[in-house]
């Protein structure tokens, strides 16, 4: 995958700690061309830490399952308040009621908490350069929708 000519900003949305933690030893393994401006435990703490920032992140790394302010709930306001800010869902939710409403918020790709690390540095340079991400498993699921 070609890697983007600037630097990629993402922040990680996930109530799990240990999973974001993880999350950004991945991704400093897979591309040094990643900055990680802010990590939040949901949707509440996101917009706390959009606030106060000077610079906005391109891609939001968006789990669904989160308490006071699900994924769900979170791109819907990110639609609403910040809609340049590319949201990829990185999520164990596989059902296809999940997946179809998150696109239908326009989220610019899904991934299961289960892929390979190389896909998910892939997905945030295919997110940057073309727009979007969609893994077989997704496009499957759109077609037989």
């Amino acid at each position: 995958m070609q890697k983007a000519d600037k630097k990629i900003s993402i922040a990680l949305v996930d109530d799990h700690r240990l999973f974001r933690k993880g999350l950004l030893g991945l991704i400093e393994m897979v591309d040094d061309n990643i900055d990680v401006l802010f990590e939040a435990d949901n949707g509440i703490d996101m917009q706390k830490k959009l606030a106060d920032l000077n610079q906005l992140p391109d891609i939001i790394l968006m789990d669904i399952n989160m308490p006071e302010m699900d994924g769900f709930e979170s791109v819907t306001w990110l639609n609403k308040n910040y809609p340049a800010i590319k949201v990829l869902v990185v999520s164990m939710v596989e059902n296809e009621e999940s997946i179809i409403k998150m696109l239908k918020l326009k989220v610019k790709g899904y991934l299961s908490k289960d892929v390979e690390p190389a896909e998910l540095g892939d997905a945030l340079n295919a997110i940057m350069s073309k727009g979007f991400y969609y893994t077989d498993f997704i496009t499957g699921k759109l077609v037989h929708t």
